[in-house]
């Protein structure tokens, strides 16, 4: 595999979706319409666990430069996306603060991504959330079981929703990059 796209869901559960340069060449131009457009190239698709909740954010962070170093040496990726963390969050659902160590790990993530992908020469961009579930389905809220059931109708079988929403986000990179013409 080489010189394709990696798409990656962050978070604890790291989603990740690649598409090597032939498929990337591959794939139809357009949006998906159900029915009326053939599935998409195949794609190496999984969900990785980086850390335990309870791991303090330095050795998190570690690991998950690990395991996104193993993405980028495995597939060699000419472009890397991933979804942009949320820029603000309530607290989690019991009020006790998950939610803003959430944002802060995310936010980590993505500055490691792009740390990364810079010192590889290899151009990383985020999407936001809503765009990938817009153009993945018609619907920039669509549910976890909605993402899982957008992969089936192309013909991947996501692991679990993580795996779709890194699908998700690299047919959307595929499209954008398509567009602009850089591949």
């Amino acid at each position: 595999m080489g010189g394709g796209v990696l798409g990656l869901d962050l978070g604890r559960l790291l989603g990740w979706a690649s598409a090597d340069r032939a498929g990337v060449d591959a794939w139809p131009a357009g949006m998906f319409l159900r029915g009326r457009t053939p599935p998409r190239p195949q794609i190496a698709l999984g969900t990785i666990i980086v850390a335990a909740p309870s791991t303090p954010h330095g050795r998190y962070f570690l690991s998950f430069e690990n395991v996104l170093c193993d993405l980028l040496d495995r597939f060699r990726p000419r472009a890397v996306a991933y979804e942009a963390a949320i820029a603000a969050h309530k607290g989690g659902k019991n009020g006790r603060g998950e939610g803003i160590e959430a944002v802060r790990r995310l936010v980590g993530m993505s500055s490691i991504v792009d740390l990364r992908c810079a010192d590889q020469g290899i151009p990383a961009f985020e999407i936001h959330n809503s765009t990938v579930k817009k153009q993945f389905t018609g619907n920039g809220r669509a549910e976890k079981p909605v993402m899982v059931d957008a992969c089936i109708l192309r013909g991947w079988s996501p692991s679990d929703p993580n795996a779709a929403d890194a699908a998700a986000v690299l047919e959307c990179a595929v499209r954008s990059l398509k567009h602009k013409e850089q591949f």
